[in-house]
């Protein structure tokens, strides 16, 4: 199989930002209500925060160390970054007018956004600058007495030109992290949001006596955020993550961001005092960092997605009669169509049930105020074995995890870290019940985390068995986690990477093309996050030469180039960008017409085959197959919010005069369906 660089494979930074355009485009999608486009604004700016604090970060790094080989896709770190600036600064611009023309509709809902501080307002405002904001600000007026402050990552920074005397001053003012960014108002009906940098900027004078105000500008710096953690000798993992996160805030300059009013002396003066030369410059028109858009609140009800309630269907009980269903038949549910709070309550009945022996589970991501981990402190305290396996190096939550693992501890749970130098992201749950016929092992399986906030906003397949392959499956997972022993699955229900799982999938895809060789059917569908692995993609490339269709459903990255004569003709990628963030992993092949169906942790990227702790799960469960297929089916028919990859590029898929189906929307709508 010959292939060439030149369409073999998509950057993978490249993608990750037109992921993020097509995020931006649902802010002006006519289907989605007014305020619920200003959340996609925010989701935007936050999702490229973190683009450039970890994947931008690593490019400099890259190009710091001299480092000039072409990646996969034939570019080299410094076109790469050339190319994001390019794109990014285009994105930025088209967010900021993306956003005054939603300022315009919303002023038809009244819903005023940063209006003029005067009458009546300004009075407020000078409450609130005098309550709230001025105790907790710092101004710092340069002198030999006051060199240039640390400005931390991503802080919000005043820069105000002063004059006394006939002498210029310059002084900052960086918005800590505990100050609110908007305060919103309620007068005469409209809704003012008014925000702290318009409030403090009305206000200089009363900061500053005995100076005149000459001008004031804001800007935005984006810090290196990656967390390095070298592992190898270290004695105490835990102690070494909190040493670390002491140092993310204070990484080197990535980007600079600032208002366009900004002269070029006063760029000038704050690169030289900051100290950055290879950063990307981003100069805003209107308001930086709209993350805080997700942070308004109005009382009216068609601004926003019409609300649903999770459906639990009635055969499964909340009660401790749990298990017994369980036991009866397996149980698989689809969040956040179907209620995440069953496998919460789980935990609860398990923490609480006399016959329950012990609890083990996985903690990736857990919210703050997680009633799961509570209730694994309660197990403990009520003499049952608890153990947990926390991943205290998961990107942006080590210091929640780290304050979980303390206070499990303290509860009397086991607590391990995993393994050096590799994530664990398997979810999985283990109750251990002793009935009258011997003890029973329960297991939940996963593809998202055990987090009860984002169990709202992302779809997940959680499954349910008491099944004693999978449980002693599940028991020997734990074991490799916990205790380093070999895993040695009885029937691979469970298949982990990075050990297998590849390898399992290369054999699943050799499979298909083995029978499409003999003349007969190959056929297979994926529904990921991401798809950059270079050992799979080729693979798939492979098969498709080989006439196997294989249809991709890849929410994010992807590094495979679809529909490329003599090479993907016959592989077709769709992106899903809807109300919900699309993320369960569903593997479907049809072997032979004895069709496989797989539940999945890990993405189709070299860091989940190659180095992470994974696991890729077979539903066996015929019902079960029929659910999964319904959501791949589902997925495959959207033509409202799916986009396709042509080549290197998306289109976004319309009706074209067929039916339109938004598959979100739909199961909403069908919630108690026989998908349910």
């Amino acid at each position: 199989m010959t292939m060439s660089n030149e369409y073999l494979f998509i950057n993978r930074e490249i993608s990750n930002v037109a992921f993020n355009q097509r995020v931006l485009y649902e802010a002006i999608d006519g289907s989605v209500p007014l305020l619920e486009k200003l959340k996609f604004l925010s989701i935007f700016s936050s999702n490229m925060d973190e683009f450039y604090m970890i994947r931008v970060a690593g490019l400099f790094d890259q190009l710091d160390a001299g480092y000039t080989e072409v990646d996969r896709s034939g570019m080299m770190p410094l076109e790469v970054l050339e190319k994001i600036d390019k794109i990014s600064k285009k994105l930025f611009n088209e967010q900021a007018k993306i956003f005054k023309n939603l300022i315009k509709e919303c002023r038809k809902e009244n819903i005023i956004f940063f209006p003029k501080l005067e009458g009546e307002l300004y009075d407020i405002a000078e409450s609130i600058f005098l309550d709230a904001i001025l105790p907790l600000i710092s101004p710092i007026t340069l002198s030999a007495a006051n060199p240039f402050p640390f400005i931390y990552n991503n802080r919000l920074t005043i820069f105000i030109e002063l004059k006394r005397d006939d002498k210029f001053f310059y002084s900052l003012i960086i918005i800590p992290d505990n100050l609110k960014r908007i305060f919103q108002i309620k007068i005469k009906g409209k809704h003012l949001i008014l925000s702290v940098e318009d409030i403090i900027v009305k206000f200089l004078d009363r900061i500053y006596t005995g100076f005149a105000v000459v001008n004031s500008y804001i800007f935005r710096l984006t810090r290196d955020a990656d967390l390095t953690v070298e592992e190898e000798g270290a004695e105490d993992l835990l102690k070494l993550i909190e040493h670390e996160l002491s140092k993310r805030k204070k990484g080197k300059v990535v980007r600079f961001e600032f208002n366009k009013d900004m002269p070029i002396n006063i760029r000038d003066f704050l690169k030289k005092n900051i100290g950055f030369n290879n950063a990307h410059i981003h100069v805003i028109d209107g308001k930086l960092d709209l993350t805080f858009l997700i942070d308004i609140k109005v009382d009216n009800d068609k601004l926003y997605y019409k609300p649903f309630k999770p459906l639990l269907p009635n055969t499964i009980p909340l009660t401790n009669e749990i298990f017994q269903r369980i036991r009866a038949k397996d149980i698989i549910l689809y969040r956040p169509y179907n209620d995440f709070s069953l496998i919460t309550n789980l935990v609860e009945f398990a923490a609480l049930d006399p016959d329950v022996l012990s609890i083990k589970m996985t903690l990736y991501r857990a919210n703050r105020d997680s009633k799961i981990i509570k209730n694994l402190i309660k197990a403990a305290e009520n003499g049952k074995q608890v153990s947990v396996v926390i991943e205290l190096k998961a990107r942006f939550d080590e210091e929640k995890n780290v304050e979980w693992a303390k206070k499990l501890e303290e509860a009397g749970c086991l607590v391990s870290y995993g393994f050096v130098n590799m994530k664990i992201h398997t979810k999985n749950l283990l109750i251990l019940r002793k009935e009258s016929d011997g003890i029973i092992r329960y297991s939940h399986i996963a593809t998202g985390n055990y987090n009860e906030i984002t169990a709202r906003l992302y779809t997940d397949i959680d499954y349910l068995t008491a099944d004693e392959d999978v449980g002693y499956e599940g028991a020997q997972l734990f074991n490799y986690l916990m205790g380093y022993t070999e895993f040695l699955p009885k029937k691979e229900r469970i298949i982990l990477a990075p050990k297998d799982l590849k390898n399992k999938i290369i054999s699943f895809i050799d499979n298909e093309i083995a029978e499409t060789i003999k003349g007969k059917k190959g056929y297979i569908i994926v529904k990921i996050n991401s798809l950059i692995d270079k050992v799979l993609i080729p693979k798939l490339y492979e098969a498709s030469q080989k006439g196997v269709k294989i249809e991709m459903i890849v929410r994010g990255i992807c590094g495979l180039v679809p529909q490329i004569k003599d090479l993907s003709e016959n592989i077709t990628v769709r992106s899903i960008v809807g109300r919900f963030l699309e993320h369960p992993r569903i593997l479907y092949f049809y072997n032979g017409g004895n069709e496989r169906f797989f539940i999945s942790t890990a993405d189709w990227m070299e860091r989940n085959m190659d180095h992470r702790v994974e696991s890729l799960f077979e539903v066996i469960d015929e019902d079960s197959k029929k659910f999964l297929w319904k959501i791949l089916d589902y997925n495959l028919k959207d033509n409202c919010k799916s986009w396709q990859l042509i080549g290197k590029e998306y289109i976004k898929n319309t009706p074209n005069g067929e039916k339109p189906f938004n598959c979100q929307e739909y199961l909403i709508n069908n919630i108690e369906s026989p998908l349910f």
